[in-house]
């Protein structure tokens, strides 16, 4: 073990830096860097943002005493060294592995994380409530947010803001002003922020603000005497602290996106260390939007600050005047898409699910109730990864399936999501969702690309089965696939359907398929309540039909971090829990 290793992992309470001077808080600081470093470049994980709040984590643990006096980080990616401060130092080895290290902030790991804060814009509303109700108990020890410049314009941070500055409480606003979201910063605030002539500082005075700063984010002693001068006045206070993302790492320097994320990497280079990923659903869909727009003037491409996982940018390049980023605005995009196709426009929006379900309101409201026409692409729909149990899209059809005028598709391949995309966008009529999910495409069956309309909005029969019918949403495909044959080896008569179009379901084929089948199987990456097995339940009900369903989905809970293999395996998603499962539940067979 080296001495920088062992000297963090002697780290157990930020405690340990009362006493240290600047040269010496200074010295820690490059020796988190070259942790960091050395970590994340073998396990992957949030390597640029994190490098930029070192100093910022340092100089808050040696004014602030947490957990008594909470640091409310939003988002949470940026809290790596936090949790070097805090003991974690023995987690890291354990970052994106099945079980190990939350890539966010979590109080499951540590009691100075006081929330699980993986979607960002919530850190004053969080740290202001805690500030309220301590002043209802007559506390008055200081609460700190951090947020960062792009978090700062979601809606509900400006709502919070707007609250905060007129009340009477010992709270720190902490913004760490970097320049960037996951992407570059966009819109007025930030150019405000970013201007050298303190239009930032005038714009939080014009709020009723007080400010400090703007500070060095680098700088520990002006760090330090910051945020001694907010603790020791209290009330609510800004502190503008400029900080570099990537900081002391020149790979950043280069990256676009100054190595917002990465995969396991070289040092040196910051360049990936495995092999070039697999194409994705972003980018076969991309493909065809990029061939629409060719002949298509009308169409247009949104998406909230997330491009790098649209498969969008080829777009953006070629198409600037007609794509639009207007940051971390989750709500604001998806409203400002159903005025464009007010207009004519036929916008294309693209989200991650997780940052779609933040604009439900909007969904519900502009998009539905408008029936206006859109395509929506939802991307990492169902299992999401290592990241926060929060950002799995295992929630969407359950949440969405009882809008009106909403049509959702999910593709089992390349083929289908292809296709499904040059159709919708042909003839766009009101609003579609087409989900997709995190990873590499499967490829299964080209010639869906030749059938006729009619045809392809049926569900595909892909094996008839006398005995049992497995029905899989989208790429739940190759596993029930796999789980066909695997009872067809053991003389059990199994066929498959592809379903394709979730809602609005097609009656006349699912009820004579529910008719003529004895036993049916849904398998689905969502949860199991309102989920696709359960339309299919009522369905069977309503209509009297007398065959028995049996519903493999997700528990209506908060699933964990895992790949998709991983959690496949722990909830019975795979091949192997299909075939087990309908053992289980018809030993007749």
């Amino acid at each position: 073990m080296d001495t920088t290793t062992k000297r963090l992992e002697d780290f157990k309470s930020p405690r340990q830096l009362d006493g240290l001077d600047a040269r010496a808080l200074t010295d820690l600081a490059g020796e988190i860097r070259t942790f960091l470093l050395d970590n994340i470049s073998r396990t992957g994980g949030h390597i640029g943002a994190n490098l930029g709040t070192v100093e910022l984590a340092i100089a808050l643990h040696a004014v602030y005493h947490s957990p008594e006096e909470p640091i409310i980080w939003d988002t949470g990616h940026q809290g790596y060294a936090h949790k070097l401060l805090t003991g974690r130092a023995h987690l890291f080895p354990t970052l994106n592995t099945y079980g190990g290290m939350n890539r966010f902030v979590t109080p499951r790991e540590s009691e100075h994380d006081i929330l699980e804060a993986s979607h960002a814009g919530t850190s004053i509303s969080i740290a202001l409530g805690l500030a309220l109700a301590r002043r209802m108990r007559g506390e008055g020890r200081p609460v700190v947010a951090v947020i960062g410049d792009s978090a700062l314009a979601e809606g509900m941070a400006l709502e919070a803001f707007n609250h905060a500055v007129v009340e009477d409480v010992p709270l720190t606003i902490v913004v760490n002003d970097n320049g960037y979201a996951i992407s570059p910063g966009f819109g007025g605030l930030h150019e405000a922020l970013q201007d050298p002539g303190g239009r930032g500082g005038k714009l939080f005075r014009a709020w009723g603000a007080e400010v400090i700063g703007p500070v060095d984010g680098h700088d520990i002693e002006a760090l330090m005497e910051a945020f001694q001068s907010a603790r020791q006045s209290g009330g609510v206070k800004v502190v503008h602290v400029k900080t570099v993302k990537g900081k002391g790492w020149a790979p950043a320097d280069a990256h676009p996106l100054r190595m917002h994320f990465s995969f396991p990497f070289d040092k040196e280079t910051g360049k990936s260390t495995l092999p070039p990923p697999p194409q994705t659903y972003q980018d076969v869909v991309a493909e065809v939007v990029m061939a629409e727009m060719e002949t298509d003037p009308s169409i247009a491409c949104i998406t909230p600050s997330t491009l790098y996982a649209t498969g969008l940018t080829p777009i953006f390049q070629k198409y600037p005047d007609r794509c639009f980023d207007p940051g971390m605005e989750e709500q604001h995009a998806l409203t400002m898409a159903v005025g464009m196709a007010l207009a004519g426009a036929k916008p294309v929006v693209a989200y991650q699910s997780t940052f779609l379900q933040r604009a439900f309101d909007q969904m519900f409201h502009d998009v539905c109730f408008m029936a206006r026409p859109m395509l929506i692409l939802g991307y990492r729909s169902g299992f999401a990864g290592y990241d926060n149990p929060t950002h799995h899209g295992v929630y969407d059809f359950s949440y969405l399936r009882g809008l009106p005028n909403l049509r959702i598709l999910y593709p089992k391949d390349r083929h289908e999501a292809r296709r499904m995309a040059r159709d919708a966008l042909r003839a766009l009529d009101g609003p579609v969702l087409i989900l997709m999910p995190y990873g590499p495409v499967d490829d299964f069956d080209p010639s869906v690309m030749e059938e006729t309309p009619e045809r392809f909005a049926e569900p595909q029969m892909v094996q008839t089965g006398r005995e049992v019918m497995i029905v899989a949403v989208g790429h739940k495909f190759a596993a029930a696939r796999d789980a066909v044959a695997r009872l067809r080896e053991a003389d059990i008569d199994a066929g498959l359907v592809n379903l394709r179009y979730l809602k609005p379901l097609n009656v006349v084929f699912l009820e004579r398929l529910l008719s003529n089948a004895r036993r049916v199987v849904t398998v689905e990456e969502f949860v199991r309540d309102g989920g696709v097995g359960g339309a299919l339940m009522e369905l069977a009900g309503d209509r009297g039909l007398g065959c028995q369903i049996l519903r493999l989905a997700l528990p209506t809970a908060f699933i964990e971090p895992g790949s998709n293999a991983e959690l496949e395996r722990a909830y019975g998603l795979d091949a192997e829990g299909i075939v087990r499962a309908v053992r289980e539940r018809w030993d007749e067979l």
